[in-house]
């Protein structure tokens, strides 16, 4: 029986993990803490209970402390990633591919999320104001 080899997708597991390595360098030299939330969070607990259910991510999100934004900015830049926020989303991209989608997204410990700030519009008077909150 052949066995079956899906390149693509270790291809992408591969730069996933490449982008977080990276995360864990600029960290470890600045001596800033960090956790991995998010889908890469998600994916690698799921791997490790029930393999098959994995579903992969392409960006990794970190909580961080907002205090530490500046030096977080200022030590990745060293790193070739620039430090960006676009619609509210601060982010680490590479200048060469400017991608919220292959990023490093930032989430401030002790904030509210976007995801759950746009929840509590969806019934308030100002979600039919815009559709950005549907």
């Amino acid at each position: 029986m052949p066995v079956l080899y899906n390149a693509f997708f270790d291809e992408r597991v591969e730069r996933l993990f490449e982008l977080a390595a990276l995360v864990e360098r600029i960290f470890s030299s600045a001596g800033l803490e960090y956790r991995v939330v998010g889908g890469l969070a998600t994916y690698l607990y799921v791997e490790e209970s029930e393999p098959d259910a994995g579903r992969l991510t392409k960006d990794v999100d970190i909580a961080v402390r907002r205090a530490d934004l500046d030096k977080i900015a200022r030590v990745a830049e060293s790193f070739g990633l620039r430090y960006r926020n676009v619609a509210g989303v601060d982010m680490l991209v590479r200048p060469e591919q400017p991608s919220a989608r292959r990023a490093i997204h930032l989430v401030f410990a002790g904030e509210k999320s976007a995801r759950r700030i746009r929840s509590q519009f969806r019934n308030s008077e100002l979600a039919g104001e815009s559709e950005s909150f549907a």
